[in-house]
């Protein structure tokens, strides 16, 4: 239920004054601080839930957007609840916001890029604090008396993202116009997203329309994943190819392919505006003529005059010279010395380049390579781009999905449980990131209990070479290394002469047999774990569409059944249930398919034949 506020009402030392409109967020009410003599704005925040968890990241977040001080980008004043809802109070803004600005008339080029170049360092502020905004668009850009962009609403879309979003008309974790990529599909979303929503903006100031116009939100959603957006000069043909580039670049599909920054985004269509070359990195490459200065004959070079200009002095006024073949043999000879090393240097170099290619293509292994149904196979990879975010998936009777992120240097590992539905036999673990699964190994599945058995480590003692009992030293005696062992024993007496009996040997002691080892209980190999039952939902946020969710159990009671159920909403029938069976480790995973359809939260339980039980939540999302 939406919660009103009448005017009058205090929130901290701000007292409410009016209504002033509801946005996807929540109220917007204008407020009046009577010691500090201001206006601010209060967003009360309808989207997140009140639960002490939701109350917290509330906290958490709040907190860390109020501690950006920027000139473009709108300040926190105070943060709270008020009867268990949070509000936020900011920065009051009367000029208006950037969409109204753009439906009233389009949008001058120097003044598009003013827009452009604050926001642009706002974003590039907040994102060196670690801080997305997650829904940049022109409805979020105030404009203040004079103009100056100010950005809005930062942070609040991961509040609702990481709350349980209720089932309220307008209520959506962004724009789907303005939203990236890996934003529609689930993904994690970081400065990158930011960046593809400023190029979306400033593709509409600059050809009217937004990249993807005229369909549906599921269509639009669809386009901004799967298709290409037309060239912004297909859209206004004032624009150039240089600027096609620059903006295409910010629409890449792929996060790292766009640009580094906000700002080197908008320097680079401010020079791609006014005509000047291309930008380092702009997609396009102008490459200059070649020019070969020379004062002698050339060798004939037959069809490559036709590719090499000739750079003369100024000074020479001389007819040209008529280049002709070297008539002394050790000319020649020398010619195709230089030739042969040249094509010989120009095969290293090639033969190199691929080698350096090969060195830098991704990597990945499984460890281990064979495994039963409960078991945790490392997937591990290398080489991939930093801080890319993808899936592994499982390929068996049916396909079984895990999200991973690479490190800085491109690298992951990441355990994942084997579902107790695989089937033995050969399966494939595929890494797939950027639409595609570029890396994929073979994955043998064995019934438990008949995995190979270990092979008897080298290192293990041997028995002595001779194999003649005796060879241990005599207790008692120890043999100085290096030397042989006298015939006769020295004494501190002096000896007669004569003959003396050959010592008789000792007699041997009859080995003593080794007390045998009190009985002791064989430990169980499935023990249940102490921990209490946990349940993971991979993704745990699903397009209005639906789709394929993991579900992964641990902490469960091993080898029991375990029924898993899925609730649509705030339904308390089953949408959906499966069993399925704990591994000896206590994990289990399956996947559940959800239908999708509207905005709500969805919830999973799994629940084994002793008892122990968890649940985790799915949100429905735009």
């Amino acid at each position: 239920m939406a919660v009103s506020i009448e005017p009058g009402t205090r929130l901290g030392s701000y007292e409410v004054q009016e209504f002033i409109g509801q946005g996807a967020m929540g109220l917007v009410y204008r407020a009046y601080h009577p010691q500090l003599e201001r206006f601010g704005a209060v967003k009360v925040l309808q989207g997140i839930a009140s639960t002490p968890d939701g109350t917290a990241r509330f906290r958490h977040e709040a907190q860390a957007i109020a501690q950006m001080r920027h000139p473009n980008i709108v300040n926190v004043y105070d943060f709270g609840e008020y009867e268990g809802t949070p509000y936020m109070i900011v920065e009051y803004v009367p000029g208006g916001n950037l969409a109204s600005k753009m439906e009233q008339k389009p949008l001058d080029r120097p003044i598009a890029l003013r827009y452009l170049r604050g926001i642009a360092a706002g974003l590039d502020y907040a994102h060196s604090l670690g801080i997305v905004h997650r829904d940049v668009k022109p409805g979020n850009v105030l404009l203040e008396k004079d103009e100056t962009p100010v950005l809005a609403d930062f942070g609040l879309v991961k509040l609702l993202q990481g709350s349980s979003i209720q089932s309220m008309t307008g209520v959506t974790t962004g724009t789907p116009a303005y939203m990236a990529p890996e934003q529609v599909t689930g993904h994690q979303v970081g400065p990158a997203a930011d960046r593809y929503s400023l190029a979306t903006m400033a593709y509409e100031m600059l050809t009217g329309v937004i990249p993807f116009d005229g369909d549906g939100v599921l269509e639009l959603l669809y386009a901004h994943v799967h298709r290409e957006p037309p060239a912004p000069s297909s859209r206004n043909a004032s624009l150039t190819p240089e600027v096609d580039a620059v903006i295409l670049r910010g629409l890449a599909k792929a996060p790292e392919a766009r640009w580094e920054t906000a700002t080197a985004f908008v320097e680079a269509l401010a020079a791609a505006l006014a005509g000047e070359p291309a930008q380092a990195g702009a997609q396009t490459v102008r490459i200059a003529p070649l020019a070969v200065v020379t004062t002698k004959p050339l060798a004939p070079v037959s069809a490559r005059a036709a590719t090499i200009a000739m750079a003369m002095p100024p000074s020479s006024a001389a007819a040209p010279v008529t280049p002709s073949a070297p008539s002394d043999p050790k000319r020649r000879r020398r010619l195709y010395e230089i030739i042969a090393g040249a094509v010989i240097l120009v095969l290293l170099l090639v033969v190199g380049g691929i080698c350096a290619a090969a060195d830098l293509q991704p990597t990945m292994s499984l460890d281990p390579i064979i495994a039963v149904p409960g078991d945790t196979v490392d997937v591990v990879a290398s080489r991939l781009p930093a801080d890319q975010f993808g899936q592994i998936q499982l390929h068996s009777d049916e396909t079984f999905y895990f999200a991973f992120q690479a490190g800085g240097q491109g690298d992951f590992r990441q355990g994942i449980v084997i579902p107790s539905a695989v089937t033995t036999g050969m399966h494939v673990v595929k890494v797939c990131w950027s639409g595609s699964c570029p890396l994929q190994k073979p994955l043998r599945i064995v019934a438990p209990g008949t995995l190979p058995s270990p092979t008897p480590s080298s290192s293990a003692p041997s028995p002595s070479a001779s194999g003649k009992p005796g060879t241990s030293p005599t207790p008692g005696r120890s043999p100085r290394p290096g030397s042989s062992p006298s015939p006769n024993p020295t004494s501190g007496s002096t000896s007669s002469p004569g003959p003396k009996p050959s010592p008789k040997p000792s007699p041997k002691p009859s080995p003593k047999p080794s007390p045998r080892p009190s009985p002791t209980p064989t430990p169980n190999p499935c023990p249940t774990s102490t921990s209490s039952a946990s349940l993971n939902a991979s993704p745990n946020t699903v397009l209005l569409s639906g789709g394929p969710i993991t579900i992964t159990g641990t902490n469960f009671t091993p080898n029991k059944t375990v029924t898993v159920s899925y609730y649509k909403g705030g339904s308390s029938t089953a949408y959906s249930t499966k069993t399925v069976t704990v591994g000896c480790n206590g994990s289990f995973s399956t996947t559940v398919t959800s239908p999708g359809g509207a905005l709500r939260t969805d919830h999973v339980t799994a629940t084994d034949a002793a008892g122990r039980s968890a649940s985790a939540t799915i949100s429905i999302i735009l």
